[in-house]
């Protein structure tokens, strides 16, 4: 039974991996979800039945007549360009979207003054490089990439509207994540599993020496849940949401064929641009404040993650 009454949700997004994992969340506690999202990465078919869908891009100021036809009380936004190497490629559009489009969201909401809460979700990148480790909140925000730069920029903002308007906006930094809903096989847990369902080898961009934490989807879609249900003492915060996965590259990989019981053949390609070498997260203020740890062990995440990779690549026949 949901702590919250049933409340109308918008979800920027949340055709997207991380988004739709939070809307089935929102919409199992009970709430009525709005989904915005342009499907430039996200896809239609992942956006729960019940939710409503709007096919629209974050940075168009006309998504403001979704808000006035909706209401909603809760925003979370997750519309973001996601990936690093195109980021490299074309900066202007990912400096644009995670920017401009977290602006444009951020305006709607003041102008409407009748949001209980809005999540603006930033990333573990955003921090840029540290050689103090784990990341903690307090660490300033300082990118040195079109990714990261455009991930901080829009944190700060986010911060911007806080302190300015006193609006209750919180902010979220994620780690890896992992889960049901990924079909993006450059990341290197879905892209190690696909090379295990075909067989075929898994080519590795990086030096396979990076080191990151992992932390399965659901457990993050369930600290998104924890914010709404603590909003009284979010407003104007920031929280890691991470795990003890603490995995180098080639580490994944041989954890997932210890789980999975296979072989996987890859190749170090070693041409990632921009890769923090060693980056994780501290989240002992998320289990403090909100009363939230990730709940799912690694191997049962791979698991579950193996099990919806194979069903989608035969629904797609694909597999």
């Amino acid at each position: 039974m949901s702590k919250l009454k049933s409340k109308n949700v918008i979800v920027t997004g949340g055709a997207g991996f991380i988004g739709s994992n939070l809307v089935n969340r929102l919409i199992q506690k009970g709430h009525n979800v709005v989904v915005i999202d342009n499907l430039s990465s996200g896809k239609k078919e992942n956006v729960h039945p019940k939710a409503k869908f709007y096919k629209a891009d974050v940075r168009d100021k006309s998504i403001s007549k979704i808000f006035e036809k909706e209401n909603p009380k809760v925003v979370f936004h997750l519309a973001a360009h996601p990936l690093i190497g195109q980021a490299y490629k074309k900066p202007f559009k990912a400096i644009e979207t995670n920017i401009m489009g977290t602006v444009n969201i951020l305006e709607i909401c003041r102008e409407r003054g009748n949001l209980e809460i809005i999540v603006v979700v930033s990333s573990d990148k955003a921090y840029g490089k540290s050689k103090k480790l784990p990341y903690q909140e307090h660490f300033p925000l300082k990118g040195d990439h079109p990714y990261d730069v455009s991930k901080a920029a829009a944190d700060l903002i986010a911060q911007t509207y806080f302190h300015t308007y006193n609006m209750p906006v919180a902010i979220t930094r994620f780690s890896n994540t992992f889960g049901p809903g990924d079909l993006n096989f450059s990341r290197i847990v879905p892209g190690a599993i696909d090379a295990a369902l075909k067989n075929k080898e898994l080519l590795i961009r990086s030096d396979g020496k990076m080191v990151r934490c992992y932390t399965y989807v659901k457990d993050i879609a369930d600290g998104c849940i924890k914010l709404m249900e603590n909003k009284e003492k979010i407003a104007g915060e920031a929280f890691n949401f991470a795990s003890e996965n603490i995995l180098s590259v080639t580490d994944v990989v041989k954890k997932i064929e210890k789980i999975l019981g296979v072989k996987i053949n890859y190749k170090i390609l070693n041409i990632a641009n921009n890769e923090i070498p060693r980056q994780y997260l501290d989240w002992t203020k998320a289990k403090k404040t909100l009363n939230w740890q990730p709940m799912t062990t690694f191997e049962d995440g791979i698991k579950e993650t193996f099990d919806w990779i194979r069903s989608a690549g035969l629904k797609h026949n694909q597999v």
